[in-house]
């Protein structure tokens, strides 16, 4: 599938005139970005500038994380009118910053239109890097997920009149946990370093277990009644999710299902589950000290 679109938008589509717009689309859309987050930073929206910068630093920072531990070579054979960058494949940086920067954007407007300009920019911006034969499709797609772990983030940190502003880093967690996934099925995982002993098992329970912190934080402890039972919602959507990435490796060939992996992630969800829940006990006792 990544070949096919690849060669699809790469080839099938080129145009002389797609190439100047896809050009300018790829080079000037990323100056753009940084330029505006400036511009609102000494205008009157201030924070929204900051949010944007963050984003795109925070976004910048994982690209580059990840983009030395797939070391994804470039693609091979294809319509190029410029030489590559210097830099691995996966993910695409420029897909990171563009999505980043939109979900800053989209949450900021809040409104339909706001949503869909910011979005439809940023996913130009990402086809563009496709179109011109610098990314694979898969890696268009790690970089938006990870742009919008960073964007939210961002904006929840520094911008969300809401209480409990932590819980944001949900977004850029879940999106770690997705990128890791995607890399082992795409056999990029830096498997010399996975052969440290339990390497694997601690990965998941870390992984897994952060995503129940910030979840349990978000949703304030909620829990599903079922009969007499309270199961925490934290919990059972990720181990939900889990289990069913876990039967989905058996058609997978280049993952084998492993139900020590399971149950790593169970006792990861479990103990950052406790975590969550005693940091929420305390901050309600924290509460209701302060009112009496």
């Amino acid at each position: 599938m990544d070949l096919t679109l690849l060669t699809f938008f790469n080839q099938t589509l080129a145009h002389p005139l797609l190439d100047v717009f896809m050009l300018i689309t790829t080079y000037g859309g990323l100056a753009l970005l940084p330029g505006l987050g400036t511009v609102l930073l000494f205008s009157q929206h201030r924070r929204v500038g900051l949010a944007i910068l963050a984003a795109i630093a925070a976004s910048l920072a994982l690209t580059f994380t990840f983009q030395y531990l797939a070391l994804r070579p470039r693609p091979d054979g294809v319509r190029l009118l410029f030489p590559t960058p210097n830099f691995p494949s996966y993910p695409s940086g420029h897909a990171a910053v563009a999505f980043a920067v939109a979900l800053v954007l989209a949450l900021f407007w809040r409104r339909r239109c706001g949503w869909g300009l910011s979005l439809a920019g940023a996913g130009l911006i990402a086809l563009s890097r496709v179109y011109l034969g610098y990314h694979y499709p898969s890696d268009i797609f790690a970089g938006a997920v990870l742009g919008v772990g960073a964007g939210a983030a961002s904006y929840g940190l520094l911008l969300s009149p809401k209480p409990g502003r932590p819980a944001w880093l949900l977004w850029p967690q879940v999106a770690i946990v997705v990128i890791i996934t995607q890399m082992a099925y795409l056999d990029l995982l830096p498997w010399s370093l996975l052969e440290w002993p339990l390497a694997d098992k601690v990965l998941h329970f870390v992984l897994f277990g952060l995503v129940v912190f910030w979840l349990n934080l978000w949703l304030e402890g909620g829990a599903f009644r079922l009969g007499r039972c309270l199961l925490p919602l934290a919990v059972l959507l990720p181990l939900l999710i889990a289990t069913s990435e876990e039967i989905a490796q058996n058609w997978s060939p280049q993952r084998t299902a492993d139900w020590l992996d399971w149950l790593s992630d169970l006792a990861g969800m479990l103990f950052f589950w406790w975590l969550s829940r005693s940091l929420l006990r305390a901050k309600v006792t924290g509460i209701e000290e302060r009112s009496v």
